[in-house]
């Protein structure tokens, strides 16, 4: 058992060490651990908050402009009335986005939950609805093959004017093993069941930053696609 113990406790330790450095390379402010009296401001909400959820690693500050939390967040979801259970673990980034627009919910998931996840997601938002994949016809094939998009129903017409072909494809070549969700103001970046890494967090940064200003650009009206910047530097 203290050997056992003594693993938990060096993988911790290893994992603070990855979100230190971090935090240290852009100039973040590492708080650690995050217990849910501190529901806040500072709070990331979306589609994997629940009553019993444990946030580690809260890293918070500013990268290029847009305000960041980073954090890693570990959760067992239950049947109701069965013993099945799934216990996940999440890197999570959220961005605040600059156009302060309010956003319709959309979730692209690229398939990394199972069915406990699913039922959770639906009974705490109920409007959610998977969208056929038809209406990404236009887009690259690849996109299909890797997301599913969800979204209440009465926004489901103006998705394409977000997710255009060249964002769909964009998203499929290079970071169909993250998913994605955007709501109101704000933008969030997962990863699903991957040991955190300073590698994993750098990608995680640089999909974010891309798709915070494919979003931004969206809402001002400035619809020319870029690609994702391979030069993100420390701030």
């Amino acid at each position: 058992m203290n050997k056992f113990l003594g693993l938990i406790g060096n993988l911790f330790t290893s994992q603070r060490a990855v979100f230190k450095k971090f935090a240290d390379t852009y100039d973040l402010v590492y708080f650690g651990r995050m217990h849910l009296a501190d529901e806040d401001e500072r709070m990331v909400h979306g589609i994997t908050v629940s009553t019993q959820h444990q946030d580690d690693h809260y890293c918070i500050g500013t990268i290029h402009g847009y305000d960041v939390i980073m954090l890693e967040r570990t959760d067992t979801l239950k049947l109701p009335n069965t013993s099945k259970s799934e216990h996940y673990r999440w890197v999570i980034m959220q961005i605040d986005l600059k156009s302060r627009a309010d956003h319709p919910h959309v979730f692209l998931d690229g398939g990394h939950h199972n069915e406990i996840f699913y039922q959770h997601l639906f009974i705490k938002f109920a409007r959610l609805m998977k969208v056929d994949k038809a209406l990404f016809a236009g887009s690259d094939k690849l996109f299909n093959d890797r997301f599913t998009v969800y979204t209440p129903p009465d926004v489901v017409d103006d998705l394409p004017m977000t997710i255009t072909p060249d964002i769909a494809a964009t998203m499929a070549h290079h970071f169909a093993h993250l998913d994605f969700e955007w709501f109101q103001d704000r933008l969030i970046v997962y990863s699903t069941g991957r040991m955190p890494t300073v590698h994993l967090l750098d990608h995680m940064l640089r999909a974010g930053h891309w798709l915070a200003t494919e979003l931004d650009k969206n809402k001002t009206g400035l619809h020319q696609v870029v690609q994702p910047d391979d030069t993100i530097q420390p701030v």
